[in-house]
């Protein structure tokens, strides 16, 4: 079957069609859905159903599959590489990219959602001599298509005509907007949006480069009196569509195509639906969204016309005459009238009421479902795969015989309804019901791999420092990050590969590492070359003061509020301590202001005090200074033993440090737990330091243990510090704890960006993670946390998607660096550097 190319000329969101028409073309950002609440998603719903409610004009609904090319991804990560460690992350992307390869094939799979909106003809311009005007104007369209019948020249177009559609396009497009969340297409979606149509089942659809129909060199332009005339070359359009199809089989096509220098084939078949049922739950039956649970990709072209209520009463009234004939012409031939007719007749009458009382419009929907593979046999398996999830959801599937070559057009933008066998009459809500824009994709789609998510394994990439750019949408600037989980889930493991990964690509890193499971790394981690500096910090004389607060910092006020943070946290006194408070402030103060000050020298002048409290005090203080590692915090004024950072990755540890259990109150803290607690404060002071160097570098905090610090009224102030800084002087704090509750502070949350939850099984730690991931506390959200396998989470991207992704090293080398579970054979288990 023959027909015209439906596509004139295209310029910006612009498509031109042959039939006079032009459609305005908009992107949706597909938004989170799984793990809303069903309030939630009714918000989504609502919104989807004003729209079809108020936009009366036809639009045109497209989900595409866009297959993400491994090699081109990571060729384009390469180009963006830097810092002394390049030449080793240009070799591990390129090892990455051949594993994932191995892995997951050459292309991975992410849904794209498109909206077409046909615009109304803009209002002639009328002049003086506008009958002649319209005579002449006529004459030319119909010269103008005899010639184009001809193939001899393309349709002319007014360079008025395109200004005035532009204009009605800002117009629809605020209208459009204020419902969904949408960004205009450009011209090189459009070009794609053709092209790819040729490709299915055949590769990647190539587009050309630096290559427009709004070139001045691809069309032709002349004045005709005081009006630009342009006449593109309908044949550089038409070049889209290059490759040859094959419909002899009439239920599919053969796509033949010359790709890479090969020639391949493809397979597609186009099913439309040909019954919907008349009552669809929501949620539950989420018609559009459910192709996503498929472990294949399906396209879906859904075109809708408006019908007034007025013009929807009409039609309605029409078909109830309709199934009234079928019904007396049953009767009057002795035959019993079909249950259809029956049921049709019953659903007719009640929507004519809804309709009278509602005062809605109807929605005229006709929906193309395609599905394709690479041979015939994976083609049918597909289709029928598809037709039972329809089926499911009691809506009929056909797979037209004859039709497919007008239902392969449909899917092009601009194009009109070829296939009008399957219409069908919707209201809003049921249009809406499908939750097209609903989406399972996470992840930024660039930067480097961390792991894959959904039922097509599609991979995840992150940029750490994307939050601070302030892309459009995204929920959040802030580049800190939580992990959160209990024992062995996988969050220590997933921190350090993002930290390793951030380091590799450029950034610079310091870990704090309280437990020393990370001081195998300057060994084991042979890529970053030398560029591992692991700080053992022990009880030594040499160590002596290198966490004293005048030693880390050379601003006295700096140290004077370190100081302050430390002591009171280790006496209990409180800022409304009118007796003690004073006394503390009092001692600090003067010897911030003497010579060579240090933590030791406070006790001194506490104890040198003719004030009784001021020497119980000193006393209490002292009974902390004379523990095994104490010398760390209370130096002798000896300031030369300052930490280096200079390496690109630097891992701080303490020896012999005995960190509480988390749940353990702070009353209850020994004397070593209360010391070990207070040495997490001067260490995130340090690393707020760290964080204020070249802030051209990406820079990374990793606070292994977090809740020590996060537990304290001291550490919490701290901690809020470092994520404030981090963002303006681009560098992201990593929180790796087991306590989410300690996050849930409202300012803290709000400065958290990307969050990886682990399996959690205590249902009130369970409530405190859903409720950092803003996630209602449901029994599918607290059961998926509960079930997670180790090494897969809960992550929530910088634009508020949730999903589960599987975190994958890709190598064993890394995985073995990173694994801190004990060494035992029968425990310890690989493939492929994901967690067993």
């Amino acid at each position: 079957m023959n027909i015209e190319f439906p596509i004139s000329y295209f310029e910006g969101n612009l498509v031109f069609s042959q039939d006079g028409s032009c459609w305005a073309y908009y992107q949706l950002s597909g938004h989170n859905y799984d793990f809303l609440a069903d309030d939630e998603k009714d918000v989504y719903f609502t919104k989807l159903k004003a729209f079809f409610w108020q936009i009366n004009l036809d639009t045109h609904l497209l989900v595409v599959p866009n297959f993400q090319s491994i090699h081109e991804k990571h060729t384009q990560f390469k180009e963006r590489l830097s810092g002394p460690l390049v030449e080793a992350a240009i070799k591990h992307t390129d090892d990455a990219g051949e594993q994932l390869e191995k892995l997951l094939g050459k292309e991975g799979t992410e849904y794209r959602f498109f909206l077409g909106v046909k615009l109304p003809k803009p209002e002639n311009i009328k002049t003086k001599h506008s009958f002649f005007r319209d005579i002449k104007e006529s004459w030319k369209e119909f010269i103008s298509s005899i010639h184009q019948a001809s193939g001899m020249e393309a349709p002319e177009i007014l360079e008025e005509e395109i200004q005035r559609y532009q204009k009605i396009e800002r117009r629809i497009f605020s209208k459009v907007q204020s419902r969904l969340h949408v960004d205009v297409v450009d011209e090189q979606d459009i070009q794609w949006l053709i092209r790819r149509n040729w490709y299915r089942s055949v590769g990647r659809a190539p587009v050309l480069k630096e290559w427009s129909p709004g070139f001045s060199h691809h069309y032709k332009e002349y004045r005709e009196g005081t009006t630009t005339v342009r006449r593109p070359f309908y044949h550089d359009v038409l070049r889209l569509s290059e490759g040859l199809i094959d419909d002899s089989l009439k239920r599919s096509l053969i796509i033949k195509q010359v790709f890479e220098g090969d020639e391949r084939e493809g397979h597609v078949a186009f099913l439309t639906i040909s019954s919907v049922p008349y009552e669809l739950e929501f949620p539950g039956e989420e018609w559009i969204y459910a192709i996503q649970s498929l472990d294949f990709p399906v396209e879906v072209s859904v075109r809708t016309e408006t019908l007034d209520n007025q013009k929807a009463l009409t039609a309605v009234r029409n078909k109830q005459k309709e199934l009234k004939d079928q019904d007396r012409h049953a009767r009057e031939t002795g035959n019993d009238t079909g249950l259809n007719v029956l049921e049709g007749r019953q659903e007719a009458h009640e929507l004519e009421a809804h309709l009278q009382k509602s005062r809605m419009p109807l929605i005229k929907t006709s929906i193309i479902l395609a599905v394709s593979a690479e041979d015939e046999d994976e083609l049918k398996r597909r289709c029928d795969t598809v037709k039972g999830l329809y089926q499911d959801m009691m809506f009929q599937v056909e797979q037209p015989y004859g039709d497919q070559w007008l239902a392969f057009n449909e899917f092009l933008p601009g194009a009109k309804r070829y296939v009008k066998d399957y219409v069908h009459f919707m209201e809003p809500a049921t249009v809406a019901g499908s939750m097209f824009g609903a989406t399972r994709q996470l992840g930024d789609q660039q930067g480097f791999f961390i792991g894959s998510t959904g039922i097509l394994d599609q991979p995840v990439y992150i940029m750490p420092n994307r939050a601070a750019q302030g892309i459009r949408g995204t929920k959040t600037n802030a580049l800190s990050a939580a992990f959160l989980g209990s024992l062995g889930g996988g969050k220590s493991f997933s921190s350090n590969l993002i930290t390793y990964l951030s380091v590799l690509s450029g950034g610079k890193a310091l870990v704090v590492d309280p437990k020393g499971e990370r001081g195998n790394w300057d060994r084991d981690l042979y890529d970053l070359d030398g560029q591992v500096n692991i700080i053992s910090l022990s009880s030594l004389e040499e160590d002596r003061g290198r966490l004293d607060p005048f030693s880390i910092h050379q601003d006295r006020k700096e140290a004077e509020t370190l100081a302050l943070d430390i002591l009171t946290f280790l006496t209990g006194v409180r800022i409304n301590d009118s007796e003690r408070f004073p006394k503390l402030t009092a001692a600090v103060r003067e010897v911030s202001e003497g010579e060579r000050p240090c933590l030791s020298r406070v006790v001194d002048v506490l104890l040198e005090n003719g004030d009784q409290q001021a020497r119980h005090l000193g006393e209490h203080i002292r009974s902390f200074s004379e523990l095994s590692f104490a010398p760390l915090l209370f130096g002798d004024g000896n300031h030369e033993r300052a930490i280096s950072l200079e390496n690109a990755l630097n891992v701080l540890q303490i020896q012999h440090l005995e960190l509480p259990a988390p749940d353990t109150e702070q009353e209850k803290y020994s004397l070593s737990e209360m010391l070990s607690v207070a040495m997490m404060l001067p260490i995130s002071s340090f690393a707020l330091k760290f964080i204020h160097s070249d802030r051209r570098i990406f820079k990374v905090v990793l606070l292994d243990e977090a809740w020590a610090v996060l537990n304290t009224s001291q550490g919490s102030h701290l901690a809020a510090r470092l994520v404030r800084a981090g963002r303006s002087m681009n560098a992201g704090i990593y929180f790796v704890t087991q306590n989410a509750g300690d996050l849930l502070d409202e300012k803290m949350k709000n400065l958290i960006g990307m969050k990886f939850a682990f399996r959690s099984t205590d249902q009130n730690e369970i409530q405190n993670v859903l409720s950092l991931l803003n996630l209602k506390d449901t029994e599918y959200n607290a059961s998926t946390l509960r079930e997670l396998e180790n090494g897969q989470c809960l992550f929530q991207d910088i634009e508020g998607r949730v999903g589960v992704v599987s975190i994958n090293a890709l190598f064993k080398d890394l995985f073995d660096a990173f694994d801190t579970r004990p060494p035992i054979d029968d425990y310890q288990s690989t493939t492929n550097g994901v967690l067993l």
